[in-house]
Parts: C-alpha cells; sequence; structure tokens
C-alpha cells in the first residue's frame, strides 16, 4: 500500500487518522490540508483499503455503499459521502468523524504524499525551488521532506479558508435541520400519547 502515515509534526496524538477511496481524492487532500494523516491513492482496491482500517486503525472515507456496508459488518469506523461538491463532502465527514474543519499550514500535511510539512524561514535553503516574487512576499514556507514540495501562505489560502469556512455554514445548517426535526418528533409524540 503506497503513501502510507508519517510520524510527526501535524497529527496529534489520538487524532482521526482516515484512509480515503479511490472516488475521493479531493477529500483525501482537505483531510491532509487541515492535518490528518490519510491515506490515498487511486488504485486502492476495496480489500486494501478494508485492511488498512483495520490494522491501522483508521477510518473510512467512501461513495461506495457497498464498501461501506462491508467495513460496517466488520465493526470498522466508516463515512459514506453523498454529495459532489466539495465544502458538502467536508460537512459530511465531520458530521461522522471527528474533524475540526480548520486549515493551518503548520499543522497541514502534504496534500500529495501525506507527509507532515517542515517549517523553513531560510530563503536561500529554497532558491530555485519557490518564484522570487514568493521569495520576496513570504517569510515562512512548508517543505515536505518526502516529496520536496513547497508551501507557503498565498492567495489561495483566502480560497481555502473561504471553502472549510463554507463546510462549517453546511454543517451547521444540516445540525440545526436536525434538530428542528427531533423537536417535531418530539412534539408529535406528546400530541399521539
Amino acid at each position: 500500500m503506497s503513501k502510507r502515515s508519517s510520524k510527526g509534526r501535524g497529527g496529534q496524538a489520538g487524532e482521526a487518522r482516515f484512509i480515503v477511496d479511490t472516488m475521493l481524492g479531493d477529500v483525501a487532500r482537505w483531510l491532509r490540508l487541515m492535518g490528518y494523516d490519510t491515506l490515498y491513492s487511486s488504485r486502492y482496491e476495496d480489500w486494501e483499503i478494508l485492511r488498512a482500517a483495520e490494522e491501522e486503525g483508521r477510518i473510512i472515507v467512501t461513495m461506495d455503499r457497498g464498501l461501506y456496508s462491508r467495513a460496517r459488518r466488520r465493526g470498522l469506523r466508516a463515512v459514506l459521502v453523498s454529495s459532489f461538491e466539495t465544502p458538502a463532502r467536508l460537512a459530511e465527514v465531520s458530521l461522522q468523524a471527528p474533524l475540526r474543519l480548520e486549515a493551518d499550514p503548520r499543522r497541514s500535511r502534504c496534500p500529495e504524499c501525506n507527509s507532515p510539512l517542515v517549517e523553513v524561514r531560510d530563503k536561500s535553503k529554497l532558491r530555485g525551488r519557490v518564484p522570487p516574487a514568493a521569495l520576496e512576499a513570504y517569510d515562512v514556507f512548508y517543505v515536505c521532506p518526502r516529496c520536496g514540495k513547497v508551501y507557503w501562505e498565498g492567495s489561495h489560502w483566502r480560497n481555502i479558508r473561504r471553502i472549510l469556512e463554507e463546510a462549517r455554514e453546511i454543517r451547521g445548517r444540516i445540525l440545526r435541520e436536525a434538530g428542528a426535526v427531533k423537536r417535531v418528533k418530539r412534539v408529535e409524540g406528546r400530541k399521539q400519547a
């Protein structure tokens, strides 16, 4: 199984760890951005996902009802996602698994390979790897020790935060609607009694 977890900064002890099926690569990247140890490959077979979840205590995130059912029958934690838009998908996962809908580059993992990122302030180590304008504009960079990619809090972070805010709003709306449904059922139950 490729792209195994990496220990170190970016994941806290006892924090949820995920394995994401082949249909949800965008969710895997977002979970990594939020700092969660997340396995993903477009080549995973269902049996590999089930085995990794079982052996490593990972939560399966899937759109595949069959995989979800098999996981639940085996007593594994699994999240069934039905939405097609990223903010709604993230809201769904957060309702079914312990998930903070927040991104902090100091906690992020590489969205490509899942390694915890390393903070770098010495710009001389990044010359030739980062556009000169970014080197000039930013003081803090985050480097993946595995694949070598370099990240920084550029303008794209506004979009990341906007999408996560939208996911939090969707989650809140779902929770409010679920609470309203429970209240209606309670009132209806009293009327029937």
